[in-house]
């Protein structure tokens, strides 16, 4: 009879284990090779001011689990990443994502840097940062940035295969221009 009672449990936790995984929910958090240049592009010519265009864009971007953001003087915009009470995502999943690999948050900023600067016409300034403090933060400039590019933000903005070439490929993937960039631009903890 005990016999039977082993098994019985052994066989229940080991159904029980099974379930969770099942319920597991899949992430939610966009990658940048989960973006769509065309798709984004439908948000061009938003401007700081218009909070839905905003959202809108955040929701669109990698990375895409916001705490808040903030509109400063109708020319900065500030981003917090970090996971909402009561939000689809989990604190694991964020970590997954933002942490698990290697220069995520280098990529991700500049990635979404690029986006606002390219999609909102009237940024001057983006903040990017992470809801703990003891994260890297940095502060890009329009202007500054833009010196660094090859081409001016609102061809990008008209031509999305160049955006893909030259700043996605050729600047966000590549480490080394990449570093250029936060050389210039350097990261806060």
């Amino acid at each position: 009879m005990k016999k039977w009672i082993y098994i019985l449990l052994l066989l229940t936790v080991v159904l029980s284990g099974c379930g969770s995984q099942a319920t597991e929910q899949k992430s939610d958090i966009k990658g940048i090779e989960d973006i769509s240049l065309k798709q984004l592009s439908k948000h061009k010519s938003s401007y700081i001011g218009d909070n839905g265009a905003i959202g809108a864009i955040l929701s669109d971007l990698p990375g895409n689990v916001i705490r808040e953001y903030e509109i400063v003087d109708e020319k900065e915009l500030k981003v917090t990443y970090g996971v909402k009470e009561n939000a689809n995502d989990t604190e694991e999943q964020f970590d997954a994502y933002w942490f698990d690999q290697k220069n995520t948050i280098e990529k991700t900023y500049l990635y979404n840097a690029f986006a606002f600067f390219i999609l909102v016409d009237n940024v001057e300034q983006v903040t990017l940062k992470m809801s703990s403090n003891n994260e890297p933060a940095v502060t890009f400039n329009r202007q500054q940035l833009e010196k660094k590019l090859p081409h001016s933000f609102k061809e990008y903005q008209d031509n999305v295969e160049l955006w893909q070439k030259e700043l996605v490929d050729g600047v966000v993937k590549s480490k080394e221009k990449r570093q250029d960039v936060y050389r210039v631009f350097p990261m806060q903890k």
